[in-house]
């Protein structure tokens, strides 16, 4: 049988910034600057969770440090009826669905791009906007070959790196001086050399 989901107990009313305190155990550290930047350029939206009791937020604190570094004497606020264990729950359930999510390549170029290059208030800038597009467009082989050179069967090859001691690391500089060490290594190995002259190039 499915369970089915309550509606909390819940007011919807604007409070003084000054009447809100944060959440200490809080674990999240948002970017107030740019929280900051899209209130000042799209206002405030949405509302703040408050555990009425406390009046600590539960959710919305860095936009409520936003709204305190624009200036704004009051925020709207969600107030629930919860204790402080369910508080902690909803206050991690919050942070983690966020976490979670994830944003997909091709639609946000797209959301940007609409924007007639102004991302003001977005949290995005132009150099994301141009990292993004890179992101989702095909990359121009001629452009690759020249920024990578040309493509060689070593390419496939699998970086091998060991700690030795000096002797150690001595005797197979004398050993490899003027040879391919992967050629080396595999003789060693007693693994046939297949590879021709431009693999080891």
């Amino acid at each position: 049988m499915v369970a089915v989901a309550h509606i909390a107990s819940q007011e919807y009313r604007l409070v003084p910034v000054a009447d809100l305190e944060p959440h200490p155990d809080n674990p999240h550290r948002g970017d107030v600057e740019v929280i900051s930047e899209s209130i000042e350029a799209n206002g405030f939206f949405g509302a703040v969770l408050v555990q009425r009791t406390r009046m600590r937020i539960i959710a919305g604190e860095h936009r409520w440090r936003g709204a305190v570094e624009r200036g704004l004497a009051e925020v709207p606020c969600v107030l629930i009826d919860v204790d402080d264990e369910q508080a902690k729950r909803i206050l991690r359930a919050d942070n983690r669905t966020a976490a979670l999510g994830y944003e997909d390549p091709e639609a946000l170029a797209a959301l940007l791009a609409s924007l007639d290059e102004d991302l003001a208030g977005t949290g995005y800038t132009e150099a994301d906007l141009t990292d993004v597009t890179r992101l989702v467009s095909a990359p121009d082989l001629d452009e690759v070959v020249e920024m990578l050179g040309e493509p060689t069967k070593r390419d496939g090859w699998v970086a091998l790196r060991l700690t030795v001691p000096r002797p150690v690391n001595a005797a197979w500089s004398d050993l490899v001086s003027g040879r391919e060490p992967a050629q080396v290594l595999a003789e060693l190995l007693g693994v046939e050399w297949q590879w021709d002259d431009e693999a080891a190039a």
